[in-house]
C-alpha cells in the first residue's frame, strides 16, 4: 500500500475508533474502513464539525476570524437595524457597537437621538452616554451626564455608572473625591475592574501599602472556584499580578 493510501487508513481508523467511543452510528465505521478518505472527509463535514462548531470556543474563535475578515460586519448590520426599525434597543446596541470600535463620537450621537421624548431621563441611557463621554476625553460632561441622571433617579442604583462617575473625577484631577467614591464602589462592584482601578489610584496618592492589600485581594477572589471570570475582569487581574510582580 502506497505510504499515502497508508496514512488515510490510518487517519480513518482513527476516526471509526472515535466514531464507536462516542456512540456515533455504525455506519460511519463501515464507511470510514472501506472509503477511508472519502469518508473521513464526510466525517468530518457531517459529525466534527457541526459539533465544533457548536461549542463556546468555536463560537468565540469564529466571532474572532469574522473580526477580522469583515470588522465593520456588526455595526453595518446594527446601523440598518437602527435605521429600520428606530428604537432605543435597536439603537442602544449600535452605539455599544460604536463604543467597542472606539468610534466615540458615533457613539455619544446615537445615545443623544435615542434619549429623547420619553427616554430623555432614563438612567439607563443617561449611563451609558456619560461612558460614552468620558471614553472620547470629556470627563466634565460625563459627570454632568451622571449628575443630571442623579437629579432625575435619585433612587437609581447601578454600579457602571458609579465606576464612570468615580473615574470621570479621576480624570480631572478631584483624586480624594474619586477615593472616595472607588472606595465606596469596592464594596459592591461585580468584577476586579473597580477594586483594581481604586488601587492604582492609591498608588498614585502615594499610598503603597493600601494599594498592595487591594491587589492582593483582586488576585485572590479571582483564584476562587466560585468566582466566573469575563475576559475584562482577566484582564483586570493581570494588571492587578503585574503590580504585585513590582514589590508594590
Amino acid at each position: 500500500m502506497p505510504l499515502i493510501g497508508l496514512l488515510h487508513f490510518m487517519i480513518a481508523i482513527g476516526f471509526a475508533l472515535h466514531a464507536h467511543r462516542t456512540g456515533r452510528p455504525q455506519f460511519w465505521i463501515y464507511i470510514l474502513i472501506f472509503i477511508p478518505l472519502a469518508g473521513s472527509i464526510a466525517y468530518v463535514l457531517f459529525e466534527l464539525l457541526p459539533e465544533v462548531a457548536n461549542s463556546r470556543r468555536a463560537r468565540r474563535v469564529a466571532t474572532d476570524i469574522r473580526s477580522v475578515v469583515s470588522p465593520d460586519a456588526d455595526w453595518h448590520a446594527l446601523r440598518r437595524d437602527a435605521q429600520e426599525r428606530d428604537t432605543v434597543e435597536a439603537k442602544s446596541k449600535l452605539a455599544r457597537e460604536c463604543e467597542r470600535k472606539g468610534m466615540w463620537v458615533e457613539a455619544i450621537a446615537v445615545y443623544r437621538q435615542a434619549a429623547r421624548g420619553p427616554y430623555v431621563d432614563d438612567p439607563g441611557l443617561l449611563s451609558d452616554l456619560a461612558r460614552a463621554l468620558l471614553g472620547s476625553g470629556n470627563a466634565e460632561a460625563a459627570l454632568t451626564t451622571l449628575d443630571r441622571l442623579r437629579a432625575g433617579n435619585p433612587d437609581y442604583q447601578n454600579q457602571d455608572a458609579h465606576l464612570t462617575y468615580a473615574r470621570a473625577l479621576e480624570t480631572i484631577g478631584r483624586e480624594q473625591e474619586a477615593r472616595q467614591e472607588y472606595r465606596a464602589i469596592a464594596q459592591y462592584y461585580v468584577g476586579t475592574q473597580a477594586r483594581t482601578r481604586y488601587a492604582l489610584l492609591l498608588l498614585k496618592l502615594g499610598e503603597p501599602a493600601a494599594a498592595k492589600r487591594l491587589f492582593e485581594e483582586v488576585v485572590r477572589v479571582s483564584k476562587a472556584r466560585s468566582v466566573v471570570l469575563t475576559d475584562a475582569d482577566r484582564e483586570w487581574v493581570r494588571v492587578a499580578q503585574r503590580n504585585l510582580d513590582r514589590n508594590v
